[in-house]
């Protein structure tokens, strides 16, 4: 069991360093707090939800067995144009 933990950490880390973003994205986007979800990507809960994985796979647009298959999930063309949106608007925002 321990080592399905440690491969969760590991895709959720690695999904995040290709999408490019941070944790606090990941949780704004997912709905999770971001304590939680740094929690979750450090490997400090030791029991993890089926409603978590859920969020995270939808804020990455894929379904949540993904996270737990052994190869890592294809992040979609719409999630990348979704993320630009995202991170132009934050950027919009701080100017104003």
């Amino acid at each position: 069991m321990e080592d399905c933990h440690k491969e969760l950490q590991n895709r959720l880390r690695e999904l995040r360093h290709d999408a490019n973003l941070t944790q606090e994205a990941v949780s704004e986007l997912s709905g999770l707090s971001y304590k939680h979800y740094q929690a979750l990507e450090a490997g400090r809960k030791s029991d993890v939800r089926l409603s978590s994985l859920c969020m995270i796979a939808k804020a990455y647009q894929v379904e949540p067995w993904e996270l737990l298959y052994s190869q890592k999930p294809v992040l979609s063309p719409a999630f990348h144009r979704s993320i630009r949106n995202l991170k132009n608007n934050r950027s919009r925002q701080k100017r104003d």
